[in-house]
């Protein structure tokens, strides 16, 4: 059986921690607490004018950190009618910034066999989809399935 970081990061949300393989394994305090699961509140992301996020799925980020490897999770909808390679938004006020480009991938409208588009954080906490062009644009963007380390 084969398995990703997704469904593996999942499950671990999904069981209570005591279950984890960390909670199973924890002989000691010490060994219980690599099995902590710390996720943060969702916060809006910002967007930039003509994205408009879906009234009842926001966007949103937060980051959950997990036997100590933090992930960024995102979830939410926009729609808008992007080109070419387009920044979407940027991190709210006060949330961390990443130190390295942090990358995932998010479904979007299916356009000729394409659907999916890159969702990309720089360093300054700008937000940017790629993979719109003129002849095949984005009309929206899922982020429920956007997860991935966060540095």
């Amino acid at each position: 059986m084969s398995h990703n970081r997704r469904s593996v990061l999942g499950a671990a949300l999904a069981l209570p921690a005591v279950l984890t393989v960390g909670g199973l394994a924890a002989a000691t305090p010490a060994a219980a607490e690599t099995g902590t699961v710390d996720a943060g509140a969702w916060t809006p992301l910002v967007l930039e004018p003509g994205i408009t996020p879906n009234a009842a799925a926001v966007p949103e980020v937060r980051l959950v950190t997990i036997a100590g490897t933090t992930f960024l999770q995102a979830r939410g909808l926009i729609t808008g009618n992007l080109t070419a390679d387009t920044r979407i938004g940027r991190l709210p006020d006060g949330f961390a910034l990443p130190t390295a480009y942090v990358r995932a991938i998010a479904p979007r409208n299916n356009s000729q066999g394409v659907n999916a588009c890159r969702f990309e954080i720089n360093t300054a906490g700008s937000v940017t989809l790629f993979g719109a062009t003129t002849g095949n644009p984005i009309t929206w963007v899922q982020f429920d399935s956007v997860q991935t380390v966060w540095h």
